[in-house]
């Protein structure tokens, strides 16, 4: 299993409930990845355990309202996108591949882009490594260079703010959400970091299998990028299972 990134109106967003009980059915339908989930689990949809649902569009509608309101002044602009549309596209990533951007972009803000030189040959870094880069970003917080990258969203709306948001989702769930603009910007911004350093990895395809941090986080910013610029052309939420 990867980490997914999918571009779509948020009623398509699919989750597991292995309760006995919900009380929302789940929702099947044309092009959803409900019923390629279904087929990879033999489940039926809206039969047996674990349940495969949704949320509706009025859940989501409702969300989105309270969200606007709440943050008019900070937004400056209004948030919206068409939730009835049936647009989607996703793309998979290695889980590893995913940590590595993220920890090389930790490093690119905490250090410059001279410390990115010292990663071209340079593999996994051991756990504790990782996690003290984490650490600091959370430290940081907004007075880092890539808050939408690096602050734990999950999902991205197509709003241009800097502002990003922590608040409750439709099911009750607190998350954050970043701009997909910003999104979009902070990862090219990396990407032209890690390009400066290791001009080759711009010559490295999917089917390499390196393992070095570099490729593996340039990798995975081709898909991001590629995915946040669908959303931000077709003004549609990015999301990720991440």
């Amino acid at each position: 299993m990867g980490v997914g990134y999918c571009v779509s109106p948020l009623h398509r967003i699919i989750h597991f409930d292995a309760s006995a009980i919900t009380s929302r059915p789940p929702i099947k339908g044309s092009n959803s990845p409900i019923d390629r989930v279904a087929e990879l689990t033999g489940t039926n949809v809206g039969v047996g355990t674990p349940r495969l649902y949704s949320p509706t569009i009025e859940e989501i509608l409702v969300w989105r309202q309270g969200v606007a309101t709440k943050y008019r002044d900070q937004l400056e602009e209004g948030l919206t996108w068409d939730e009835s549309s049936t647009f989607e596209v996703s793309e998979d990533v290695a889980t590893s591949g995913d940590v590595m951007f993220h920890y090389v972009a930790a490093v690119l803000d905490q250090h410059g882009k001279s410390e990115l030189s010292k990663l071209i040959n340079v593999g996994q870094p051991p756990p504790h490594q990782l996690s003290a880069v984490f650490a600091e970003a959370d430290r940081r917080g907004f007075g880092g260079r890539f808050p939408h990258l690096l602050l734990g969203a999950e999902l991205w709306l197509p709003f241009k703010s800097q502002l990003m948001i922590e608040e409750p989702n439709w099911d009750g769930k607190v998350n954050r959400y970043g701009s997909v603009f910003h999104l979009m910007d902070e990862v090219t911004t990396v990407r032209a970091a890690i390009a400066d350093s290791q001009p080759s990895v711009a010559d490295a395809t999917a089917a390499d299998t390196s393992d070095k941090v570099i490729v593996a986080a340039w990798q995975t910013s081709n898909t991001i990028l590629r995915l946040a610029t669908i959303a931000a052309a077709k003004q549609l939420p990015l999301w990720t299972t991440g």
